[in-house]
């Protein structure tokens, strides 16, 4: 898949058939954060991989889905697997250094996750003592990022923002299956100028 294409195709997925996510594919998934660039080299990030059933529906009770629908995924619709993005505690390095490498690590796998056929999200996790304690990590590490990984039932439909309006929206197909609508400004918009 050309690389375009790829970037257009890796959106953010909230709702998945309810199976396990391997751990062979979650291990090819994070070879993406294995050779991002790092802040210095410094590599300061470390992922714990879940597909625990068991885990993953503990995990899954506590994220926030979608801040700007009043709508959440059903146990049905929960993700096979996920990731978490852990760094140090306190961090090594500063937070603009530790969230660019999160950014790039995090984009680089979401990429190889769509190429396996995977839907992939990342969001800030809200009770990360609880997850803490939940994987048995010591408090010497805090987590940055959860990433929900696992086979889509929500199709990404990318649309104009019409007068800048940015909010996305679902229609619900039935049967766990949804549409979702994200307005993207025009290219022009984005482009602030040219010399």
């Amino acid at each position: 898949m050309e690389i375009l294409n790829l970037i257009k195709n890796a959106r953010s997925h909230r709702s998945f058939k309810n199976i396990v996510v391997p751990m062979e594919d979650l291990m090819k998934i994070i070879e993406g954060a294995h050779f991002s660039s790092a802040g210095a080299n410094k590599q300061f990030l470390r992922y714990f991989l879940i597909n625990d059933k068991k885990i993953c529906s503990n995990l899954f009770k506590d994220i926030v889905w979608a801040s700007q629908i009043e709508w959440k995924p059903s146990e049905d619709e929960a993700p096979g697997a996920y990731i978490i993005i852990l760094t140090d505690n306190p961090p090594k390095l500063p937070l603009n250094f530790i969230y660019t490498d999160c950014g790039i690590a995090l984009q680089n796998m979401k990429l190889i996750a769509t190429s396996l056929g995977y839907g992939v999200n990342f969001m800030e996790p809200v009770k990360k003592d609880d997850i803490l304690s939940l994987l048995n990590i010591s408090k010497e590490y805090i987590p940055l990022f959860v990433m929900p990984i696992g086979v889509p039932t929500d199709d990404i439909i990318i649309t104009e923002a019409i007068n800048n309006d940015i909010k996305y929206s679902r229609e619900n197909l039935g049967n766990h299956f949804y549409k979702h609508y994200v307005p993207k400004l025009s290219l022009e918009e984005l482009i602030i100028g040219k010399k």
